[in-house]
């Protein structure tokens, strides 16, 4: 028996057995051995790490080429950047193509600068053109002039009209190479040209075949499944389907994926404002799309002001802190304010000293109450449930309102509660801890009914002003909220104290 498998009731040491059987099994039995050994990412880390430490490229590079490419991703991840360069110098990344463009820019620089603009080259021909465009936008200018320059005249050309768009547009991620043929051409002439264009490679999409007029202004589209049961002496014009719903370039990528959910669709295609079809989004992209913007809301609703692109475990901690510092400095000053306020009632605090045992429940229930309405509401925006008319906007308030008056139902007799037995305990004063029982469980619905109107409406105003309603944090909400609740409690404090 292998000594690769072991008895079940037997201790595996992982690490050993992985240095056990490199030796033993890793080069006479080849790549195919390799994958069945190495299961764990760690572990394949840890021994690609020591072979690099060791100065033997040669077998790091070995390990690495039988990865498959989403392993070689992950490794490439989480080795640090002086690993990286010298695995990249030993190793042709053929694993790393179909992944490349999905790399930090930080990694792609390093590919770049170690590899060389011609194998970079030859690396970028074997991709679709869109991922082409995403791999040099990471990179700097003169690095990306070059890299066009060497590849091929025909794929320059095509990636270049790519590139023309924002990256963040439909017209940056749209792939271009897709069948197109005019619709005075009969079924015959479409499969023949369609199969000689497969041959060579040039389609990167191929379900649909989309037909256009003269004037290349999109007509429609055929599955390409139904084309070939077609009479091959018709024309495309009489066997086209209409297309349901178009994009144009500089539309935002995320309007692209909610078209697509909308209409249940694989491709969406792309054209210009006088109609001319320019290429495709496919289904791919949008699901890489629709990951990435939610990353990045996560990270815009927990106060990044920057938003954080790329792997969180290659990011350097120095850029970490840069993009954490600016949100954490903006909530100092909001809390500046919340400080000034409490000093403002630091009178009435002397006077009442058990005020100020509440203040944290108060300020802690109207954050969260106003970050779950924003959280609500961020996910009503973007999947297009909230529209920003005056009627939406009118059922938005209502419902919240609604439903605070019924959480308050619940929290109200609690707070009421904690807000007699703190003082009573301590004083025996029946009047005295009903009065700031009344304080704590009138504060607390005021400071509800307030949090939850603005946690609501903020991603709201915000998607008006065209600004990102994600922008709408966590942090912003709760500190907005704060401020809401100690000014309300210390009010209705001195005026029923």
């Amino acid at each position: 028996m292998d000594k690769t498998y072991q008895s079940i009731n037997q201790p595996i040491n992982t690490y050993e057995t992985i240095k056990l059987n490199i030796m033993d099994n890793f080069y006479s039995k080849g790549d195919k051995m390799a994958k069945v050994m190495f299961n764990n990412i760690g572990e394949i880390i840890d021994t690609i790490s020591r072979f690099i430490k060791e100065g033997k490229l040669d077998e790091a590079a070995k390990l690495f080429n039988s990865l498959d490419p989403p392993k070689a991703m992950d490794i490439v991840l989480r080795l640090d950047s002086d690993e990286r360069m010298k695995l990249f110098t030993a190793t042709e990344l053929d694993n790393l193509i179909e992944v490349l463009a999905r790399l930090p820019d930080e990694i792609v620089y390093e590919i770049a600068s170690v590899k060389g603009i011609d194998d970079i080259a030859k690396i970028l021909s074997k991709l679709p053109v869109d991922e082409i465009a995403d791999v040099l936008f990471k990179l700097p200018s003169k690095m990306r002039t070059e890299l066009l320059k060497v590849l091929p005249s025909g794929l320059s050309s095509e990636v270049a009209k790519v590139m023309k768009f924002p990256p963040e547009s439909v017209g940056g991620i749209m792939t271009t190479q897709v069948p197109v043929f005019e619709e005075y051409m009969t079924v015959g002439e479409a499969i023949d040209l369609y199969i000689n264009k497969m041959k060579l490679g040039l389609y990167d999409k191929h379900n649909h075949i989309y037909v256009v007029d003269r004037d290349k202004k999109l007509v429609g589209y055929i599955d390409v499944k139904m084309l070939l049961t077609r009479p091959r002496d018709i024309k495309l014009s009489k066997c086209v389907e209409k297309v349901q719903i178009h994009i144009d370039p500089f539309s935002d990528r995320e309007e692209a994926a909610r078209i697509a959910i909308a209409y249940d669709l694989v491709e969406v295609p792309v054209v210009d404002l006088d109609g001319r079809f320019l290429g495709i989004v496919s289904l791919d992209d949008l699901l890489d799309v629709m990951v990435s913007e939610y990353s990045e809301d996560l990270l815009k609703y927990g106060g990044f002001i920057e938003t954080i692109r790329g792997s969180y475990i290659a990011l350097h901690p120095f850029r970490l802190a840069i993009r954490r510092i600016p949100m954490l400095i903006y909530l100092y000053l909001i809390n500046m304010v919340t400080g000034g306020i409490v000093a403002t009632f630091e009178n009435v605090i002397q006077k009442v000293a058990v005020l100020a045992a509440f203040m944290p429940m108060l300020a802690d229930n109207s954050g969260n109450i106003g970050s779950q309405a924003t959280a609500l509401i961020l996910r009503g925006i973007v999947t297009g449930e909230i529209r920003l008319s005056k009627n939406d906007i009118a059922k938005v308030i209502l419902k919240e309102f609604v439903t605070t008056t019924f959480m308050l139902m619940f929290l109200a007799p609690l707070a009421f509660t904690i807000g007699f037995t703190i003082p009573y305990i301590s004083t025996m004063n029946l009047m005295y801890s009903l009065r700031i029982a009344s304080i704590v469980s009138i504060a607390l619905a005021v400071s509800c009914y307030v949090a939850d109107i603005i946690g609501a409406l903020l991603p709201i105003i915000l998607a008006k002003m065209k600004i990102d309603p994600a922008t709408a944090s966590a942090p912003v909400v709760t500190s907005i909220g704060d401020i809401a609740t100690v000014s309300t409690y210390f009010l209705i404090a001195i005026a029923l104290i």
